[in-house]
Protein backbone atom coordinates (compact mmCIF):
# COMPACT_ATOMS: atom_id res chain seq x y z
CA UNK A 1 0.00 0.00 0.00
CA UNK A 2 1.26 3.45 -0.86
CA UNK A 3 2.32 5.88 1.96
CA UNK A 4 -0.52 8.65 2.46
CA UNK A 5 0.54 11.57 4.45
CA UNK A 6 -1.56 14.59 5.79
CA UNK A 7 -0.20 17.93 7.32
CA UNK A 8 -0.17 18.54 11.38
CA UNK A 9 -2.64 20.80 12.48
CA UNK A 10 -1.84 23.78 13.45
CA UNK A 11 -3.25 27.25 13.81
CA UNK A 12 -4.09 29.06 10.94
CA UNK A 13 -1.01 31.47 10.29
CA UNK A 14 -1.87 35.42 10.12
CA UNK A 15 -1.19 36.60 6.19
CA UNK A 16 1.85 38.63 7.97
CA UNK A 17 3.08 36.01 9.25
CA UNK A 18 3.42 33.46 5.80
CA UNK A 19 4.36 36.35 4.01
CA UNK A 20 6.86 36.69 6.26
CA UNK A 21 8.06 33.24 5.65
CA UNK A 22 7.56 33.08 1.73
CA UNK A 23 9.97 36.15 1.16
CA UNK A 24 12.64 34.73 3.39
CA UNK A 25 12.76 31.50 1.97
CA UNK A 26 16.22 30.95 0.04
CA UNK A 27 16.06 29.30 -3.81
CA UNK A 28 16.65 25.96 -2.76
CA UNK A 29 13.78 26.22 -0.53
CA UNK A 30 10.94 27.31 -2.62
CA UNK A 31 9.01 26.54 -5.97
CA UNK A 32 10.16 28.40 -9.10
CA UNK A 33 13.32 29.62 -7.87
CA UNK A 34 15.07 28.86 -11.14
CA UNK A 35 14.49 28.54 -14.32
CA UNK A 36 12.96 24.57 -15.15
CA UNK A 37 13.69 24.56 -19.10
CA UNK A 38 16.69 22.44 -18.38
CA UNK A 39 18.58 24.99 -20.13
CA UNK A 40 21.46 26.18 -16.72
CA UNK A 41 19.50 29.24 -15.91
CA UNK A 42 18.07 30.62 -19.42
CA UNK A 43 14.64 32.05 -19.58
CA UNK A 44 13.60 31.98 -22.68
CA UNK A 45 16.63 30.01 -23.88
CA UNK A 46 18.43 32.51 -25.60
CA UNK A 47 19.13 35.01 -22.51
CA UNK A 48 21.09 33.86 -19.35
CA UNK A 49 20.08 35.42 -16.02
CA UNK A 50 22.59 37.59 -14.30
CA UNK A 51 23.98 36.28 -10.81
CA UNK A 52 22.79 37.69 -8.12
CA UNK A 53 25.11 37.92 -4.95
CA UNK A 54 23.32 36.41 -1.76
CA UNK A 55 23.53 39.72 -0.25
CA UNK A 56 21.61 41.65 -3.49
CA UNK A 57 18.44 39.02 -3.48
CA UNK A 58 17.88 39.43 0.27
CA UNK A 59 17.53 42.99 0.08
CA UNK A 60 15.34 42.96 -3.15
CA UNK A 61 13.21 40.30 -1.27
CA UNK A 62 12.78 42.86 1.68
CA UNK A 63 12.42 45.31 -0.71
CA UNK A 64 9.41 43.32 -2.39
CA UNK A 65 8.27 41.70 0.79
CA UNK A 66 7.46 45.82 1.73
CA UNK A 67 5.48 46.00 -1.66
CA UNK A 68 3.34 43.04 -1.24
CA UNK A 69 2.55 43.35 2.55
CA UNK A 70 1.85 47.01 3.21
CA UNK A 71 -0.97 49.17 3.17
CA UNK A 72 -1.73 50.97 -0.83
CA UNK A 73 -0.55 54.15 1.00
CA UNK A 74 2.19 53.21 2.77
CA UNK A 75 4.67 55.60 1.34
CA UNK A 76 7.78 53.63 2.14
CA UNK A 77 6.25 50.61 0.05
CA UNK A 78 5.06 52.79 -2.30
CA UNK A 79 9.04 54.23 -2.35
CA UNK A 80 10.25 50.84 -2.38
CA UNK A 81 8.30 50.16 -5.55
CA UNK A 82 9.46 53.09 -7.31
CA UNK A 83 13.23 52.29 -6.74
CA UNK A 84 12.31 48.60 -8.29
CA UNK A 85 10.14 49.87 -11.09
CA UNK A 86 13.94 52.04 -11.85
CA UNK A 87 15.73 49.68 -11.41
CA UNK A 88 14.10 47.13 -13.55
CA UNK A 89 13.89 49.76 -16.54
CA UNK A 90 17.36 50.52 -15.94
CA UNK A 91 18.24 46.68 -16.17
CA UNK A 92 20.09 44.64 -18.86
CA UNK A 93 18.09 41.75 -20.13
CA UNK A 94 20.06 39.99 -18.38
CA UNK A 95 19.68 41.73 -14.82
CA UNK A 96 15.75 42.08 -15.59
CA UNK A 97 15.75 37.95 -16.15
CA UNK A 98 17.66 37.66 -13.34
CA UNK A 99 14.67 39.85 -11.14
CA UNK A 100 12.19 38.04 -12.39
CA UNK A 101 13.51 34.76 -11.52
CA UNK A 102 13.11 36.40 -7.77
CA UNK A 103 9.55 37.72 -8.33
CA UNK A 104 8.70 34.00 -10.09
CA UNK A 105 10.16 32.34 -6.80
CA UNK A 106 7.89 34.74 -4.39
CA UNK A 107 4.83 34.10 -6.04
CA UNK A 108 5.32 30.09 -6.49
CA UNK A 109 3.62 29.42 -3.28
CA UNK A 110 0.93 26.98 -3.77
CA UNK A 111 -0.38 27.52 -0.17
CA UNK A 112 -0.02 24.01 1.16
CA UNK A 113 0.99 23.92 5.11
CA UNK A 114 3.79 21.91 6.06
CA UNK A 115 5.28 22.46 2.33
CA UNK A 116 8.65 21.74 3.86
CA UNK A 117 8.12 18.08 4.33
CA UNK A 118 8.52 19.10 8.73
CA UNK A 119 4.83 18.85 8.99
CA UNK A 120 3.41 15.52 7.96
CA UNK A 121 2.39 12.35 8.84
CA UNK A 122 3.01 9.11 7.00
CA UNK A 123 0.66 6.12 7.19
CA UNK A 124 2.71 2.62 6.20
CA UNK A 125 -0.84 0.86 5.97
CA UNK A 126 0.55 -1.74 8.10
CA UNK A 127 0.01 -0.09 12.05
CA UNK A 128 -2.37 3.03 10.97
CA UNK A 129 -5.55 2.26 12.78
CA UNK A 130 -9.40 3.10 11.32
CA UNK A 131 -9.31 5.93 13.78
CA UNK A 132 -5.48 7.43 12.92
CA UNK A 133 -6.78 7.46 8.88
CA UNK A 134 -9.73 9.40 10.30
CA UNK A 135 -7.99 11.86 11.64
CA UNK A 136 -5.52 12.32 8.77
CA UNK A 137 -8.70 12.73 6.78
CA UNK A 138 -10.01 15.54 8.83
CA UNK A 139 -6.27 16.85 9.09
CA UNK A 140 -6.30 17.01 5.14
CA UNK A 141 -9.95 18.51 4.99
CA UNK A 142 -8.64 21.56 7.09
CA UNK A 143 -5.48 22.10 5.15
CA UNK A 144 -7.12 22.16 2.71
CA UNK A 145 -9.85 25.03 3.31
CA UNK A 146 -6.52 26.49 4.79
CA UNK A 147 -5.22 26.62 1.71
CA UNK A 148 -7.99 27.60 -0.17
CA UNK A 149 -8.15 30.64 2.50
CA UNK A 150 -4.24 31.72 1.81
CA UNK A 151 -4.61 31.49 -1.97
CA UNK A 152 -7.25 34.04 -1.92
CA UNK A 153 -5.19 36.27 0.69
CA UNK A 154 -2.31 35.72 -1.51
CA UNK A 155 -4.20 36.72 -4.62
CA UNK A 156 -4.82 39.69 -3.00
CA UNK A 157 -1.71 40.55 -1.87
CA UNK A 158 -0.24 40.12 -5.71
CA UNK A 159 -3.01 42.23 -7.01
CA UNK A 160 -2.27 45.14 -4.26
CA UNK A 161 1.09 44.60 -5.54
CA UNK A 162 0.38 45.30 -9.53
CA UNK A 163 -1.81 48.22 -8.47
CA UNK A 164 0.37 49.74 -6.25
CA UNK A 165 2.99 50.13 -9.30
CA UNK A 166 -0.24 51.59 -11.60
CA UNK A 167 -0.42 54.33 -8.72
CA UNK A 168 3.22 55.56 -9.43
CA UNK A 169 3.14 58.17 -12.49
CA UNK A 170 4.61 55.90 -14.85
CA UNK A 171 3.31 53.04 -13.37
CA UNK A 172 1.03 51.45 -16.22
CA UNK A 173 3.64 52.01 -19.01
CA UNK A 174 6.08 49.94 -16.83
CA UNK A 175 3.78 47.73 -15.75
CA UNK A 176 2.66 46.97 -19.60
CA UNK A 177 6.45 46.10 -20.51
CA UNK A 178 6.77 44.09 -17.58
CA UNK A 179 3.93 41.92 -18.81
CA UNK A 180 5.57 41.08 -21.89
CA UNK A 181 8.92 40.27 -19.93
CA UNK A 182 6.39 37.54 -17.97
CA UNK A 183 4.85 35.74 -21.32
CA UNK A 184 8.34 35.56 -22.54
CA UNK A 185 9.57 33.96 -19.73
CA UNK A 186 6.85 31.75 -18.14
CA UNK A 187 7.36 29.09 -20.02
CA UNK A 188 10.54 28.79 -17.74
CA UNK A 189 9.30 30.70 -15.02
CA UNK A 190 6.24 28.91 -14.05
CA UNK A 191 6.44 30.91 -10.63
CA UNK A 192 5.07 33.66 -12.70
CA UNK A 193 1.94 32.54 -13.98
CA UNK A 194 -0.35 33.46 -11.17
CA UNK A 195 0.94 37.48 -10.99
CA UNK A 196 0.93 37.25 -14.70
CA UNK A 197 -2.84 36.00 -14.54
CA UNK A 198 -3.74 39.06 -12.53
CA UNK A 199 -2.40 41.62 -14.17
CA UNK A 200 -4.06 40.20 -17.25
CA UNK A 201 -7.19 40.56 -15.72
CA UNK A 202 -6.67 43.98 -14.28
CA UNK A 203 -5.71 45.24 -17.72
CA UNK A 204 -8.97 44.35 -19.41
CA UNK A 205 -10.30 46.46 -16.61
CA UNK A 206 -7.70 49.70 -17.11
CA UNK A 207 -7.64 49.60 -20.99
CA UNK A 208 -11.51 49.18 -20.69
CA UNK A 209 -12.84 50.54 -24.29
CA UNK A 210 -14.51 53.65 -23.26
CA UNK A 211 -11.37 54.46 -21.45
CA UNK A 212 -9.35 54.52 -24.41
CA UNK A 213 -9.09 57.63 -26.73
CA UNK A 214 -9.51 57.09 -30.93
CA UNK A 215 -7.09 59.77 -32.66
CA UNK A 216 -6.25 59.90 -36.27
CA UNK A 217 -2.24 59.32 -37.07
CA UNK A 218 -1.48 62.44 -39.39
CA UNK A 219 2.08 63.40 -41.10
CA UNK A 220 1.83 66.39 -38.73
CA UNK A 221 1.87 63.99 -36.07
CA UNK A 222 4.92 64.46 -34.02
CA UNK A 223 7.94 62.57 -35.36
CA UNK A 224 8.17 60.20 -32.75
CA UNK A 225 4.76 59.14 -32.90
CA UNK A 226 5.55 58.30 -36.88
CA UNK A 227 8.66 56.63 -36.19
CA UNK A 228 6.63 54.18 -33.20
CA UNK A 229 4.38 53.49 -36.57
CA UNK A 230 7.21 52.24 -38.51
CA UNK A 231 8.15 50.38 -35.58
CA UNK A 232 5.07 48.80 -35.15
CA UNK A 233 3.35 48.24 -38.28
CA UNK A 234 3.28 44.43 -38.23
CA UNK A 235 1.30 43.65 -41.35
CA UNK A 236 3.45 45.57 -44.46
CA UNK A 237 6.52 47.12 -43.99
CA UNK A 238 6.86 50.51 -43.78
CA UNK A 239 10.48 50.56 -46.09
CA UNK A 240 10.91 54.31 -45.93
CA UNK A 241 9.61 57.81 -44.82
CA UNK A 242 8.20 58.44 -48.56
CA UNK A 243 6.29 54.73 -48.08
CA UNK A 244 4.91 56.89 -44.55
CA UNK A 245 3.73 59.47 -46.59
CA UNK A 246 2.50 58.19 -48.68
CA UNK A 247 0.18 55.87 -46.69
CA UNK A 248 -0.62 59.28 -44.75
CA UNK A 249 -1.50 61.38 -47.34
CA UNK A 250 -4.86 63.05 -48.65
CA UNK A 251 -6.60 59.80 -50.00
CA UNK A 252 -5.83 57.77 -46.74
CA UNK A 253 -6.39 57.98 -43.30
CA UNK A 254 -4.89 55.87 -39.91
CA UNK A 255 -6.57 55.48 -36.72
CA UNK A 256 -5.40 54.56 -33.36
CA UNK A 257 -6.70 53.89 -29.72
CA UNK A 258 -4.38 55.41 -27.20
CA UNK A 259 -4.68 55.55 -23.33
CA UNK A 260 -5.05 59.06 -21.12
CA UNK A 261 -2.02 57.21 -19.47
CA UNK A 262 -0.08 56.17 -22.33
CA UNK A 263 -0.94 58.96 -24.40
CA UNK A 264 2.08 59.30 -26.87
CA UNK A 265 1.72 55.20 -27.49
CA UNK A 266 -0.56 53.43 -29.61
CA UNK A 267 -2.40 50.56 -28.49
CA UNK A 268 -3.61 49.49 -31.98
CA UNK A 269 -3.61 51.03 -35.16
CA UNK A 270 -5.66 50.53 -38.56
CA UNK A 271 -4.48 52.15 -41.79
CA UNK A 272 -7.21 52.88 -44.71
CA UNK A 273 -7.30 53.67 -48.61
CA UNK A 274 -10.33 55.17 -50.29
CA UNK A 275 -10.55 53.62 -53.96
CA UNK A 276 -13.47 53.15 -56.34
CA UNK A 277 -13.88 49.38 -56.20
CA UNK A 278 -12.75 46.83 -53.18
CA UNK A 279 -9.16 46.18 -53.48
CA UNK A 280 -7.78 43.16 -55.11
CA UNK A 281 -4.00 43.29 -54.36
CA UNK A 282 -1.98 45.47 -52.13
CA UNK A 283 1.01 46.23 -54.69
CA UNK A 284 -1.85 48.70 -55.91
CA UNK A 285 -2.48 50.12 -52.50
CA UNK A 286 1.49 50.93 -51.51
CA UNK A 287 2.12 52.19 -54.84
CA UNK A 288 3.92 55.87 -54.43
CA UNK A 289 3.16 56.45 -57.53
CA UNK A 290 0.00 55.98 -58.04
CA UNK A 291 -2.47 59.24 -58.22
CA UNK A 292 -4.38 60.73 -55.67
CA UNK A 293 -7.85 59.21 -55.34
CA UNK A 294 -10.85 62.02 -55.93
CA UNK A 295 -12.49 61.99 -52.58
CA UNK A 296 -15.71 63.13 -53.85
CA UNK A 297 -15.85 59.62 -56.18
CA UNK A 298 -14.18 56.78 -53.87
CA UNK A 299 -17.28 54.49 -52.84
CA UNK A 300 -14.48 52.20 -50.92
CA UNK A 301 -13.10 52.60 -47.59
CA UNK A 302 -10.32 49.30 -47.76
CA UNK A 303 -8.78 48.44 -44.03
CA UNK A 304 -5.41 46.85 -45.26
CA UNK A 305 -3.15 47.10 -42.02
CA UNK A 306 -4.23 46.55 -38.51
CA UNK A 307 -1.00 46.32 -35.98
CA UNK A 308 -1.39 45.52 -32.19
CA UNK A 309 1.44 47.41 -30.25
CA UNK A 310 1.82 46.35 -27.03
CA UNK A 311 2.96 42.67 -26.63
CA UNK A 312 2.02 42.94 -22.82
CA UNK A 313 -1.73 43.23 -23.27
CA UNK A 314 -1.98 39.76 -25.24
CA UNK A 315 -5.28 38.95 -24.59
CA UNK A 316 -7.15 42.03 -24.35
CA UNK A 317 -9.09 42.82 -26.94
CA UNK A 318 -10.27 46.38 -28.69
CA UNK A 319 -9.36 45.48 -32.70
CA UNK A 320 -13.09 44.98 -33.01
CA UNK A 321 -14.34 48.25 -30.93
CA UNK A 322 -11.34 50.04 -33.63
CA UNK A 323 -13.02 48.89 -36.42
CA UNK A 324 -16.17 49.92 -35.45
CA UNK A 325 -15.51 53.34 -33.98
CA UNK A 326 -13.46 53.86 -37.72
CA UNK A 327 -16.51 52.86 -39.77
CA UNK A 328 -18.81 55.64 -37.68
CA UNK A 329 -15.82 58.43 -37.86
CA UNK A 330 -15.74 57.18 -41.65
CA UNK A 331 -19.10 57.44 -41.92
CA UNK A 332 -19.54 61.05 -40.28
CA UNK A 333 -16.75 62.43 -42.53
CA UNK A 334 -17.80 61.01 -45.89
CA UNK A 335 -21.73 60.54 -46.29
CA UNK A 336 -21.55 59.01 -49.40
CA UNK A 337 -19.29 56.48 -48.35
CA UNK A 338 -21.31 53.00 -48.11
CA UNK A 339 -18.46 50.35 -48.90
CA UNK A 340 -16.39 48.95 -46.23
CA UNK A 341 -13.94 45.79 -46.52
CA UNK A 342 -10.64 44.56 -45.85
CA UNK A 343 -8.12 43.27 -47.90
CA UNK A 344 -6.11 40.81 -45.38
CA UNK A 345 -3.35 38.30 -45.17
CA UNK A 346 -4.55 34.47 -44.39
CA UNK A 347 -1.12 33.94 -42.49
CA UNK A 348 -1.81 29.96 -41.03
CA UNK A 349 -2.79 29.04 -44.77
CA UNK A 350 0.45 27.59 -46.39
CA UNK A 351 1.24 25.79 -42.68
CA UNK A 352 -2.45 24.37 -42.51
CA UNK A 353 -1.54 23.17 -46.68
CA UNK A 354 1.70 21.55 -45.56
CA UNK A 355 0.67 19.52 -43.28
CA UNK A 356 -1.98 17.88 -45.42
CA UNK A 357 -2.49 13.96 -46.57
CA UNK A 358 -3.10 13.72 -50.12
CA UNK A 359 -6.51 12.25 -48.90
CA UNK A 360 -7.48 15.28 -46.67
CA UNK A 361 -5.91 17.56 -49.48
CA UNK A 362 -8.20 15.51 -51.99
CA UNK A 363 -11.44 16.17 -49.20
CA UNK A 364 -10.65 19.74 -49.37
CA UNK A 365 -10.56 19.88 -52.95
CA UNK A 366 -13.88 18.41 -53.42
CA UNK A 367 -14.35 14.80 -55.85
CA UNK A 368 -14.48 17.46 -59.07
CA UNK A 369 -11.20 19.49 -58.48
CA UNK A 370 -9.45 16.38 -57.20
CA UNK A 371 -10.15 15.13 -60.84
CA UNK A 372 -8.11 18.52 -62.63
CA UNK A 373 -5.35 17.96 -60.12
CA UNK A 374 -5.08 14.49 -60.78
CA UNK A 375 -4.48 15.58 -64.72
CA UNK A 376 -1.58 18.17 -63.75
CA UNK A 377 2.08 16.15 -65.48
CA UNK A 378 3.77 18.20 -62.66
CA UNK A 379 1.89 16.86 -59.54
CA UNK A 380 2.56 13.40 -58.69
CA UNK A 381 -0.76 11.32 -58.41
CA UNK A 382 -1.37 11.19 -54.92
CA UNK A 383 0.01 14.48 -54.25
CA UNK A 384 0.06 16.26 -50.56
CA UNK A 385 -0.28 19.25 -49.11
CA UNK A 386 3.30 19.86 -48.86
CA UNK A 387 3.69 19.58 -52.76
CA UNK A 388 0.71 21.34 -53.96
CA UNK A 389 2.19 24.71 -52.20
CA UNK A 390 5.15 24.15 -53.80
CA UNK A 391 3.23 23.97 -57.07
CA UNK A 392 1.20 26.96 -55.88
CA UNK A 393 4.03 28.58 -55.47
CA UNK A 394 5.90 27.90 -58.97
CA UNK A 395 5.18 29.61 -61.70
CA UNK A 396 3.54 27.81 -64.69
CA UNK A 397 4.54 28.26 -68.47
CA UNK A 398 1.30 26.84 -69.69
CA UNK A 399 -1.63 29.36 -69.53
CA UNK A 400 -3.98 26.66 -68.90
CA UNK A 401 -1.39 25.64 -65.63
CA UNK A 402 -1.30 29.21 -64.72
CA UNK A 403 -5.30 29.22 -64.64
CA UNK A 404 -5.48 25.71 -63.18
CA UNK A 405 -3.18 26.77 -60.00
CA UNK A 406 -5.55 29.61 -59.62
CA UNK A 407 -8.33 27.62 -59.36
CA UNK A 408 -7.25 25.48 -56.98
CA UNK A 409 -5.33 28.35 -54.90
CA UNK A 410 -8.38 30.27 -54.51
CA UNK A 411 -10.52 27.00 -53.84
CA UNK A 412 -8.11 25.51 -50.94
CA UNK A 413 -8.03 29.46 -49.30
CA UNK A 414 -12.05 29.52 -49.23
CA UNK A 415 -12.24 25.69 -47.37
CA UNK A 416 -9.26 26.89 -45.34
CA UNK A 417 -10.55 29.87 -44.24
CA UNK A 418 -14.64 28.57 -44.05
CA UNK A 419 -14.50 25.23 -42.88
CA UNK A 420 -11.01 24.86 -41.06
CA UNK A 421 -11.81 25.43 -37.20
CA UNK A 422 -9.94 24.70 -34.01
CA UNK A 423 -12.18 24.63 -30.86
CA UNK A 424 -15.61 26.01 -32.84
CA UNK A 425 -13.61 29.00 -33.83
CA UNK A 426 -12.11 29.76 -37.30
CA UNK A 427 -8.30 28.16 -37.54
CA UNK A 428 -6.69 31.40 -39.32
CA UNK A 429 -5.98 34.26 -36.48
CA UNK A 430 -7.05 37.10 -38.67
CA UNK A 431 -10.26 34.99 -40.11
CA UNK A 432 -11.18 34.86 -36.45
CA UNK A 433 -10.63 38.42 -35.62
CA UNK A 434 -12.95 39.74 -39.03
CA UNK A 435 -15.63 36.85 -38.62
CA UNK A 436 -15.91 37.29 -34.55
CA UNK A 437 -16.37 41.48 -35.61
CA UNK A 438 -19.35 40.12 -37.66
CA UNK A 439 -17.63 40.46 -41.07
CA UNK A 440 -18.01 38.61 -43.89
CA UNK A 441 -15.58 36.60 -46.17
CA UNK A 442 -16.37 38.46 -49.80
CA UNK A 443 -13.75 37.55 -51.87
CA UNK A 444 -10.26 35.56 -52.52
CA UNK A 445 -7.79 37.38 -54.44
CA UNK A 446 -4.95 35.69 -56.12
CA UNK A 447 -1.49 37.08 -56.41
CA UNK A 448 -2.82 39.81 -54.40
CA UNK A 449 0.88 39.85 -51.93
CA UNK A 450 4.01 38.70 -54.01
CA UNK A 451 6.32 39.62 -51.29
CA UNK A 452 8.45 36.79 -49.53
CA UNK A 453 5.96 37.35 -46.89
CA UNK A 454 3.13 37.06 -48.80
CA UNK A 455 4.38 33.69 -50.39
CA UNK A 456 5.42 32.11 -46.83
CA UNK A 457 2.44 32.65 -45.20
CA UNK A 458 -0.48 31.81 -48.03
CA UNK A 459 1.16 31.69 -51.94
CA UNK A 460 0.46 35.30 -52.24
CA UNK A 461 -3.40 34.93 -51.46
CA UNK A 462 -5.23 37.65 -49.67
CA UNK A 463 -9.09 38.01 -48.24
CA UNK A 464 -11.52 40.76 -48.27
CA UNK A 465 -13.67 40.67 -45.61
CA UNK A 466 -16.63 42.56 -45.98
CA UNK A 467 -18.02 45.07 -43.13
CA UNK A 468 -21.69 45.64 -43.73
CA UNK A 469 -22.46 47.70 -40.63
CA UNK A 470 -26.29 46.86 -40.38
CA UNK A 471 -25.06 42.92 -40.77
CA UNK A 472 -22.77 42.40 -37.93
CA UNK A 473 -24.97 41.07 -35.62
CA UNK A 474 -26.62 38.47 -37.90
CA UNK A 475 -23.12 37.62 -39.12
CA UNK A 476 -21.98 37.02 -35.51
CA UNK A 477 -24.94 34.87 -34.80
CA UNK A 478 -23.97 32.72 -37.66
CA UNK A 479 -20.17 32.21 -37.08
CA UNK A 480 -22.04 31.15 -33.90
CA UNK A 481 -23.90 28.72 -35.07
CA UNK A 482 -21.28 26.90 -36.88
CA UNK A 483 -21.75 28.50 -40.43
CA UNK A 484 -19.33 31.80 -41.03
CA UNK A 485 -21.21 34.35 -43.61
CA UNK A 486 -19.77 34.13 -47.01
CA UNK A 487 -20.12 35.68 -50.12
CA UNK A 488 -21.21 34.45 -53.59
CA UNK A 489 -17.42 34.67 -54.97
CA UNK A 490 -16.41 32.55 -51.74
CA UNK A 491 -19.69 29.55 -51.36
CA UNK A 492 -19.03 28.91 -55.22
CA UNK A 493 -15.07 28.44 -54.19
CA UNK A 494 -16.77 25.44 -51.93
Amino acid sequence: MSDVSAPVPSPRPTLGERLGQWFGRGKSGGQGGAPKDGKDGKGDGKIVAAPLSARAENALRRQLAQCFSARLTDSSANEAAREFMARYGAASAEEQLALLTVVADICASDGEVGGDGKGAVKDTGKDASKDAAKDAAKDARRAASTATGLAGALGSARVRFLKRFNALPDGLPFLVNWRADMLRHRAALPGLAALEDDLGSLFSTWFDVGLLELHPITWDSPASLLEKLMRYEAVHEISSWADLRNRLDSDRRCYAFFHPRMSREPLIFVEVAFVPEMAADVHSLLDEKAPLEDLRRVRWAIFYSISNTQPGLRGVSFGNFLLKRVIDELRLDFPKLRNFATLSPIPGFNDWLRQLSAQALAEALGPKRAKLLAQEPSLATQASGAQMMAWLQASPDRKSGRALQRALGEALAAYYLARETVRGQPRDPVARFHLGNGARVERINWHADLSKKGAKQSCGMMVNYLYEPDELDANLQRLIDGEPALGRAVSRLL
